[in-house]
C-alpha cells in the first residue's frame, strides 16, 4: 500500500490529536511525518519534508496564519486540506488555492476519509483536475423538489417494497427519503471506494459501519444511528475484502458482473 507523506500545521494541539487519532483510525494510508504548531515551523517541515499533502489550519495566532504558509512556500508542490473552525474563510482558501478538501471543525469521520481518498487519486493522478470526481447524488421528492445528498452524508440505502429509502445527515439529524429507482442503478451512480452493496436489498456508506459479525455464512452491520442491515451469504466474502481494502485504503474491487 502505498502511503500518502503529510505534515499537520495547527497550533490547537486538541485539533492536532484529534486529527491524528482519526487518520490512525480511518486513514493509515497516511504518514504524518512532522506537526509543526506556527506557520514558521510549518514552512521549514515543508521545505525539509517535502510532503505530498498539508493539513492546514487557517487562524493560527499571533505570528500568522494559513494563508501566510501558503505564500511562503508556494514554490513546493503539496496538496492542502484545510482543517480549520472558520467556515467564512472558504472563499479565500479556494482563491489562494486549489484545495483538496476544505473541513471545518468538528468534521465528521467521513467528511476526512472522503478528503483523504481525494489526495489518494491526486497523487495517483497529478493531472486529474479534483472538479471532475463527483461530490453527492441528487435524489427528486415531489416535496422538497432535487433533495442534494454528499456522500460524506449518505449513510446507506435500504430497500423498502417498491422504493429504495436513503438515509443521510442534514446538518446533525439523521433524515430519510424515499424514492422510486432500483438498488442496482443507486450501486451504479455511488463510488466504490465508499460504498458497498451488501445484499440484494441494501448499499451502505463504510465509513458509517460501526461492528459487524458474522452469522453462519452471512453476516450483519451495525451502523451510526441505531441502523442495521444484514450481509446475504453470496455478498460476505466481498463486503469482508471491499472494507479491509477501505479500512486500508486500497483500490476497490471491480464490480462483479450479476451485482
Amino acid at each position: 500500500m502505498h502511503q500518502i507523506n503529510a505534515i499537520i500545521v495547527d497550533d490547537e494541539a486538541s485539533a492536532v490529536l484529534t486529527l491524528r487519532g482519526m487518520l490512525e483510525e480511518f486513514c493509515p494510508m497516511v504518514h504524518v511525518i512532522h506537526i509543526a504548531s506556527s506557520v514558521e515551523q510549518g514552512v521549514f517541515a515543508a521545505n525539509q519534508y517535502r510532503p505530498e499533502v498539508v493539513f492546514l489550519d487557517i487562524e493560527m495566532h499571533p505570528n500568522g496564519n494559513g494563508f501566510d504558509f501558503l505564500e511562503q512556500t508556494n514554490r513546493l508542490d503539496f496538496g492542502v486540506i484545510f482543517t480549520t473552525a472558520h467556515a467564512q474563510y472558504a472563499v479565500r482558501a479556494i482563491n489562494a488555492t486549489q484545495p483538496w478538501a476544505y473541513l471545518v471543525k468538528p468534521y465528521k469521520a467521513a467528511e476526512l476519509i472522503q478528503a483523504v481518498q481525494t489526495a489518494v487519486l491526486n497523487v495517483r493522478l497529478p493531472d486529474a483536475p479534483v472538479a471532475s470526481q463527483p461530490r453527492g447524488i441528487i435524489l427528486s421528492d415531489m416535496r422538497k423538489g432535487n433533495v442534494v445528498v454528499r456522500y460524506t452524508d449518505l449513510i446507506c440505502c435500504l430497500s423498502d417494497g417498491s422504493c429504495s429509502v436513503f438515509h443521510y445527515y442534514d446538518e446533525d439529524k439523521v433524515e430519510q427519503l424515499a424514492v422510486y429507482r432500483t438498488m442496482r442503478d443507486i450501486e451504479a451512480e455511488l463510488p466504490g471506494h465508499l460504498f458497498c452493496r451488501v445484499h440484494h436489498g441494501a448499499v451502505v456508506n463504510m465509513a458509517y459501519i460501526r461492528r459487524y459479525e458474522r452469522i453462519g455464512r452471512s453476516g450483519k452491520l451495525y451502523l451510526v444511528s441505531n441502523l442495521t442491515t444484514d450481509v446475504s451469504t453470496q455478498k460476505m466474502e466481498h463486503f469482508t475484502r471491499e472494507f479491509d481494502l477501505f479500512l486500508k485504503g486500497g483500490e476497490p474491487l471491480a464490480p462483479k458482473k450479476g451485482r
